[in-house]
């Protein structure tokens, strides 16, 4: 068998390096490379096809939870979106934006925040952008300055459970969990966005100075803004109004306080919500089908990454690419490894897609991590400073590109102007972050 010690290291490397390969150069979807490249790395290591099918059962069994918790929480807030919840705070934002015009920049924030709830990027460019671009343009505004504020938003709100880097995050390292993840990252989290509107303030002061508030909005017709930003529903604070609100309150809530697990949290608030919010059989099954081209992309590719996991974990790879990078790597710079993570994690963003660098890269800096005494979770939280914030930057993020088309800025303008206040909410959150000992020093 070749698989043993510095070979079987070699081979792990080897597998991670094609995995990268194929997926920024686009070679191979994502969820096909998750699969095919670690079993042809664990047979080129001489294990037999009986051991490899343990081996990702083995993955695929500690990736159950998350893959469902994520599936649900799509649904969960997909229902929550259509039957209004959001759209009372959305309209009063966007009244309050055209009543006093200083608010523009303060209201994008609070716009997006509430729009990326769902942990969605498209669904907080097609709400938030359409809404308030002719805004901008009413008064002039940089379209770069609200591209730069949507994204600052999402990123930072992308920290929540069901947000794609969280849930990579739990999926590719095994100790990790919702609550171990999340929850030491909420005082970060809320520093980050007390930033983000900190900045979106200094934009809205200049604003301010270069505007006449009396005429500003001339010619605007507000209620079709709200419309569009509503998707035309009605606006209906009743009794399944509250009742969703409270809800979502309790969702949250349980998940939060680790009450029960977050998939178990998810699964009984989505059949509540269809109960209250689409009593027909017909329309319930609807509204499920609607949203699982959304959920099924992600479960396809969490699924393929249990398969990666199990055979770099139970085949021993990963222990002996982190030996080697143990022997490779300065003992003063190992010894800061989280720190060095979370100050990386932001340029990475440009460099790995969020599938390369969680499945691919951060298995391997966890357990070199925890060969030098840190917690193997601490690295996951790390890499979320920049991993989240910068997701909407990046060339491997979708997102990115609806963003920009719907600012109508060419990408390379958009990376120029807001990579570069990205770094003041990552940096928040580090500071924060190691402050509260969730990521440790």
């Amino acid at each position: 068998m070749l698989g043993s010690g510095l070979t079987l290291g070699i081979i792990g490397y080897g597998a991670i390096f094609l995995i990268l390969f194929l997926v920024i150069q686009k070679r191979l979807y994502v969820v096909p490379t998750l699969i095919i490249v670690p079993v042809i790395a664990a047979l080129v290591a001489g294990f037999s096809l009986g051991e490899i099918a343990e081996f990702s059962e083995e993955g695929l069994q500690g990736i159950v939870g998350i893959t469902a918790m994520f599936a649900f929480a799509v649904w969960y807030f997909s229902i929550m979106r259509d039957s209004g919840l959001f759209d009372p705070f959305v309209a009063r934002i966007v009244d309050n934006i055209t009543s006093k015009p200083a608010l523009l920049t303060v209201g994008t924030v609070g716009l997006a925040m509430v729009t990326h709830l769902d942990g969605a990027g498209a669904t907080t460019m097609l709400i938030t952008i359409p809404a308030l671009l002719p805004l901008y343009d009413a008064l002039d505004v940089d379209r770069k300055i609200l591209a730069a504020l949507v994204a600052l938003t999402a990123g930072t709100m992308n920290m929540v459970p069901w947000g794609g880097q969280v849930v990579r995050g739990v999926a590719a390292i095994e100790p990790a969990t919702i609550s171990n993840v999340f929850n030491p990252m909420i005082p970060a989290q809320a520093a980050g966005m007390l930033s983000v509107f900190a900045i979106s303030a200094y934009y809205g002061k200049q604003i301010q100075q270069d505007i006449d508030s009396v005429t500003a909005f001339d010619g605007i017709d507000e209620d079709s803004l709200i419309e569009e930003a509503t998707d035309g529903r009605d606006i209906d604070v009743d009794w399944r109004w509250a009742f969703n609100l409270l809800l979502t309150v309790a969702v949250l809530g349980i998940l939060i306080a680790d009450v029960t697990s977050p998939e178990v949290s998810f699964m009984i608030g989505v059949v509540i919500a269809l109960i209250v919010n689409v009593p027909d059989y017909e329309d319930q099954k609807d509204v499920l089908e609607d949203y699982a081209p959304d959920v099924m992309t992600y479960v396809g590719i969490l699924f393929a990454a249990g398969v990666l996991i199990g055979v770099l974990e139970e085949s021993g790879m990963v222990t002996e690419m982190a030996e080697i990078m143990v022997f490779l790597i300065p003992d003063a710079l190992g010894a800061q490894l989280p720190v060095v993570v979370a100050v990386l994690s932001l340029p990475a963003r440009l460099l790995f897609s969020p599938d390369a660098f969680y499945f691919g890269v951060l298995p391997v800096l966890a357990e070199t991590s925890a060969a030098y005494g840190h917690d193997p979770v601490a690295v996951v939280r790390a890499s979320l400073v920049g991993q989240t914030v910068g997701f909407p930057v990046s060339p491997f993020t979708g997102a990115t590109y609806l963003l920009i088309g719907l600012a109508g800025i060419e990408l390379g303008e958009h990376i120029k102007f807001t990579l570069p206040l990205m770094v003041i909410p990552s940096a928040v959150i580090l500071v924060v972050g190691a402050l509260t000992g969730a990521i440790p020093l």
